[in-house]
């Protein structure tokens, strides 16, 4: 019963720790210098379409879709929040829909602000208390299947990671949707036998992503099933490789199900009605100007120009230099070095056939595709979005490199107090 309480006492305080840190941003803050990097600000343009829904519902009619762009009639920005907490109205200004996504966090917010009396500030905090439910669960889970090492620098990497942490309070990125699918990706490799549970599960949350928006869809997806591909790598029975790649076939699959009818839903706004003609006119406005160089992108010019015409290795190339830490302590002017160093010391445990270097290195290859796979396929969003998609790198990767090199510096230290069984044991 001691045991117990303990237990729950100490996922109490890191779960607290993780949301209040998510709330106020106690540990790091990215370079206040750069504008766009200030925590309290960063990303308020995007949600500002969640707030400008709710003050659509509020004071005006019903709109399409669940995110809305309210402007001044010349068409500038205007800032939606101050007007919700004075519940003044606006004067002289222009409403669109903004299109691109179904916008469910939109209707679900709105909801909950104008029927249920939620104040903003408690919906921020909400969306920070989902993730750090999702997070400390995840790094259970991680310390049930590897070890308490592996958690720990998964705690602590989204605790200190600035990228994560000013994301979390958003109305409009809802960052506890990203992670939900993987953390049910990585209960179920450790249960094979309840994919009936989880993968149902998998399906729903990638739903619920899409229409809450398609950004790092390839990441999120990939990340869902990278726990059950790297067993299946590393699997030396047949048999049993025969059973996890049929799941990872399944999972897969219902991600891209959840997907398609996330993207028929949506058509069929697009279209009035009529989802084919919907999804022609996503793929047109949505899809192809982003992602695809086609011959009349000549035609455009600035930085949407370049954004189609960039090469993947460009893209990638860009995002392997921070602006800010990569997390706190470790300048990111140091990210190439941790990767060289990452590299390095998985050449030597292979060379010097360490038990785990197969498993190291199908985790760092797989982690490492998982992110650069939105930098590939979306790479005139990624071109663009510096100021954002560095986030990307936390889904797996930067985590892999500080556990491998941190085992690294373990081992050293063991092999002088000679306790090597014991980290083997652990490890």
């Amino acid at each position: 019963m001691k045991k117990t309480f303990s237990f729950l006492l100490i996922i109490f305080l890191l779960t607290a720790i993780l949301a209040l840190n998510f709330y106020k941003n106690f540990f790091c803050s990215m370079d206040e210098k750069i504008s766009f990097y200030n925590f309290s600000n960063y990303q308020f343009d995007s949600e500002n379409l969640v707030l400008s829904k709710i003050y659509q519902d509020k004071f005006l009619d019903n709109g399409k879709y669940g995110l809305t762009i309210i402007s001044s009639k010349n068409g500038n920005f205007v800032d939606i929040k101050p007007y919700l907490l004075t519940n003044n109205q606006i004067k002289d200004y222009k409403i669109s829909d903004y299109a691109s996504q179904v916008g469910l966090q939109g209707y679900i917010f709105s909801f909950l602000y104008n029927k249920l009396n939620i104040s903003i500030d408690i919906l921020n905090f909400l969306c920070c208390l989902l993730l750090a439910i999702v997070f400390i669960i995840f790094c259970y889970n991680i310390k049930k299947k590897y070890n308490i090492i592996l958690a720990t620098i998964f705690y602590i990497t989204f605790l200190l990671s600035p990228w994560i942490v000013s994301f979390a309070k958003n109305l409009y990125w809802v960052e506890f949707t990203w992670f939900l699918p993987a953390l049910f990706g990585l209960i179920l490799s450790r249960d094979l036998n309840k994919s009936k549970i989880y993968i149902p599960l998998i399906f729903i949350t990638i739903l619920i992503k899409c229409l809450c928006g398609y950004e790092y869809i390839s990441t999120i997806m990939l990340f869902t099933i990278s726990f059950l591909l790297i067993d299946f790598m590393t699997m030396s029975k047949s048999k049993d490789k025969v059973k996890i790649l049929k799941i990872i076939m399944v999972t897969g699959f219902s991600c891209i199900f959840a997907f398609f009818l996330a993207i028929s839903i949506h058509g069929y706004l697009k279209g009035n009605g009529n989802i084919l003609e919907g999804i022609k006119i996503i793929y047109k406005n949505d899809v192809v100007r982003r992602t695809i160089s086609l011959p009349g992108s000549d035609n455009l010019s600035g930085v949407i120009k370049e954004s189609v015409n960039a090469s993947a290795f460009s893209v990638i190339k860009k995002y392997t230099i921070f602006d800010t830490n990569i997390i706190l302590g470790i300048p990111g002017a140091y990210f190439r070095l941790l990767i060289a160093i990452t590299v390095a010391l998985l050449v030597h445990s292979l060379i010097n056939k360490d038990k785990n270097a197969k498993k190291d290195i199908f985790m760092f290859l797989i982690f490492l595709f998982t992110t650069i796979s939105w930098f590939i396929l979306g790479r005139g969003h990624s071109y663009i979005h510096t100021h954002m998609n560095y986030v990307l790198w936390y889904f797996g990767f930067v985590q892999i490199c500080l556990y491998i090199i941190l085992k690294s510096i373990l081992k050293g230290i063991t092999y002088v107090s000679k306790n090597k069984k014991y980290l083997d044991e652990v490890l």
